[in-house]
C-alpha cells in the first residue's frame, strides 16, 4: 500500500508570499512573514486613502471594509513542532484591492490545488505538468480586452470538450491532450495598454505543440498568436505558485488602474479548471487550520507606524478563539 503523502500546508506557502518554505523553519521565518504582510497592508492603506480622496458609492463601500482589514494579526506558535498558524484576524476579502487578502486567498487556492496534484501524481504517474501562457493583443479598453480573452479561452476549451465528446465536425485542438488543467486570468498595464493573459498548468502524457497551439489561438482570437508552452522541470510547486500569484499582482498597478480594474473584474471568475483538476474546493476562511491539542504561544501584532509590531497581548475587542 502506497504511503499517503502529507497534504500541502497553506501556511508554509503563504509564509514566503508564494515562495516555498521548509516546514521546520516556520517559527524562525515568522518575522519575514510579518514583514511581507506588513508591506501588503501598507499598500492596502494607500488604496484606502485613494478611495477616500475620490468618494463614490462604490469607493465608499470598499473603503469601509478596507479600513478594518488587517489591523491586528493573531498567530499561534506551536513551539513543540516549530510551526506557526494565523489563528485570528479581520479580513475584508476584497482581494482585487487588498494585497493582504490576495496573499491569503492565493495561498489557500495554491494549497488546495497542490494537494490535488499530489493525488494525481500517485494515480496517474504518466502525466507531466506543462505551463501554458495565452495572451491577447493590448488595448485601451480593459472591459473589451478582458471579455475578448475570456471568450477566446472559452472557445478553445469548447473545442477540446466537443472533440473529446465525439461531437461531429468538432475541431481537434492540442488542448485535447490535456487530462486536466487549472488556470488563472491576469492583467498588467505597463503604459502600453491593458494586457490580459492566462496562465495555465496543463497535465498531459505527451508534449503539446506550441506552434500548433499558436496557430489555433490566432484563428480563435483573430489578433493574437503569442503562446508559450513549456514542460515544468524541477519542483512543480514553483510553477503552481506563478499561476496563483495573479491576484497579488494587482498591487503592481497604479492605484488608479488598480481601482479601475477591480470595478471591471468584480464578480468575474479569474480562476478555473477542468478535467482532473475539476471540483477542487478552496476554503472560504483565510485563516490557517489549527494544530489541535498541541501547546502553543499566542503572538499578537498590531499595524503601527507602517509595520506590524508585536503587542504581547490580545487587543481590546479582539477575542482569542
Amino acid at each position: 500500500m502506497a504511503k499517503k503523502k502529507t497534504p500541502v500546508n497553506v501556511s508554509d506557502l503563504a509564509a514566503g508570499t508564494f515562495t516555498g518554505v521548509n516546514e521546520a523553519d516556520e517559527a524562525e521565518l515568522l518575522s519575514e512573514r510579518i514583514t511581507r504582510y506588513g508591506q501588503a497592508h501598507a499598500r492596502s492603506l494607500l488604496m484606502l486613502e485613494h478611495l477616500r480622496d475620490a468618494p463614490s458609492p462604490a469607493s465608499t463601500k470598499t473603503a469601509a471594509s478596507l479600513a478594518s482589514c488587517g489591523n491586528y494579526l493573531h498567530f499561534r506558535e506551536y513551539f513543540t513542532v516549530g510551526k506557526v498558524r494565523l489563528h485570528n484576524a479581520t479580513f475584508c476579502k476584497q482581494h482585487l484591492v487588498c494585497p493582504l487578502c490576495a496573499i491569503r486567498r492565493g495561498a489557500k487556492a495554491l494549497g488546495a490545488y497542490l494537494t490535488r496534484w499530489q493525488v494525481i501524481q500517485h494515480e496517474r504517474p504518466e502525466l507531466r505538468p506543462y505551463l501554458l501562457t495565452l495572451t491577447v493583443k493590448n488595448g485601451d479598453d480593459l472591459a473589451e480586452r478582458q471579455a475578448h480573452l475570456t471568450k477566446s479561452l472559452r472557445k478553445l476549451m469548447d473545442h477540446r470538450r466537443n472533440f473529446n465528446a465525439g461531437v461531429p465536425r468538432a475541431p481537434w485542438t492540442e488542448l485535447c491532450k490535456a487530462q486536466g488543467a487549472v488556470y488563472t486570468l491576469e492583467l498588467t498595464n505597463k503604459g502600453n495598454g491593458w494586457h490580459p493573459h492566462c496562465h495555465m498548468i496543463v497535465l498531459s502524457a505527451s508534449n503539446p505543440s506550441q506552434s500548433d497551439l499558436s496557430s489555433e489561438w490566432h484563428k480563435i482570437t483573430g489578433d493574437s498568436m503569442i503562446v508559450d508552452c513549456r514542460p515544468i522541470t524541477g519542483d512543480p510547486s514553483e510553477s503552481f505558485m506563478e499561476v496563483f500569484k495573479y491576484a497579488v499582482k494587482f498591487s503592481d498597478l497604479t492605484l488608479e488602474d488598480n481601482w479601475h480594474a477591480a470595478q471591471i473584474l468584480k464578480g468575474k471568475r479569474l480562476l478555473g479548471s477542468f478535467g482532473l483538476f475539476r471540483g477542487v474546493q478552496i476554503p472560504e476562511s483565510l485563516l490557517d487550520e489549527p494544530l489541535d491539542e498541541l501547546p502553543y504561544w499566542d503572538r499578537f501584532y498590531r499595524f503601527i507606524q507602517g509595520e506590524y509590531q508585536s503587542t504581547g497581548e490580545s487587543p481590546k475587542g479582539f477575542a482569542v478563539r
